[in-house]
């Protein structure tokens, strides 16, 4: 299963979870299925946005590409599919691709729900100001 990275930034109501990162092993993701499904609940580490590395290479996964499933409430879903059709022209480079980036807003407004409670910072860990 990916490892799941949650990068953070201060907000108005203090430091809040940004972006979602999925980082695969080599030939992990596997883009001949459907869809995958990420289970919310699971272990993660936590950056700031500082220290996002600008070469790492990967796929933004957008709203439209994200799915819910109502036997699986606690997971959001990235349809492969609509990645794949997307990036179609870098197909055999899709192979290669070991990372997603997902948007906290955008899980929220497909789930619903407030995801952000999942991901508290952790006072150990302290921002640059």
């Amino acid at each position: 299963m990916a490892k799941l990275t949650v990068f953070y930034d201060y907000h108005e109501e203090g430091i809040v979870p940004i972006l979602l990162l999925l980082r695969f092993r080599p030939n992990e993701l596997d883009f001949s299925k459907n869809s995958l499904y990420v289970p919310l609940g699971s272990p993660f580490q936590q950056l700031n946005m500082e220290e996002i590395n600008e070469f790492d290479a990967g796929i933004t996964v957008l709203l439209e590409d994200l799915i819910v499933h109502p036997e699986r409430p606690h997971a959001i879903g990235i349809s492969l599919s609509s990645l794949k059709l997307r990036h179609a022209t870098h197909l055999e480079g899709l192979f290669d691709i070991q990372q997603l980036w997902l948007r906290m807003n955008d899980i929220e407004e497909v789930l619903q729900m407030e995801v952000r409670t999942l991901y508290p910072w952790s006072d150990s860990r302290k921002l640059p100001k």
